[in-house]
């Protein structure tokens, strides 16, 4: 099985150069456009991985609510956030909301593809210590 990347901005062009990057990369991805879309895909399949704007189309937290989102569900998926408009608190308080990672626009594409590599080896290791916990 590869690992599934959702990819959530609602700015076009950036969507598709992380589509593009992180498929180059070997990963499958899934895109979201806004606030709803990325609920939905949420919703229907939890990603392996999830990268997520902050500021979407409902507010300036709208990334924030869809990582809290994700982490009531399974707080083991890494959401890796990105901003445009980022500050120190801006990326504290996400730090402390569960992000794995947090990284400003315009980002470096190998150190995105490094925090992405280091998010799916860390949620493969949470997987398996849970299958080897319920195995004893």
């Amino acid at each position: 099985m590869s690992t599934e990347i959702l990819i959530i901005d609602d700015n076009a062009d950036i969507r598709l150069i992380l589509d593009e990057l992180i498929s180059e990369a070997g990963y499958k991805t899934r895109l979201a456009a806004n606030y709803n879309q990325a609920l939905t895909e949420i919703d229907k399949k939890l990603p392996d991985v999830a990268i997520i704007d902050v500021k979407l189309d409902k507010g300036d937290n709208d990334g924030i609510e869809l990582l809290n989102h994700i982490k009531s569900k399974n707080k083991d998926i890494p959401v890796i956030i990105i901003s445009g408009h980022a500050n120190i608190e801006m990326a504290i308080n996400s730090l402390k909301s569960g992000a794995f990672e947090f990284i400003q626009k315009p980002f470096d594409k190998d150190r995105l593809l490094n925090f992405i590599s280091r998010a799916i080896e860390n949620y493969n290791l949470k997987k398996k210590n849970k299958k080897l916990q319920n195995k004893l």
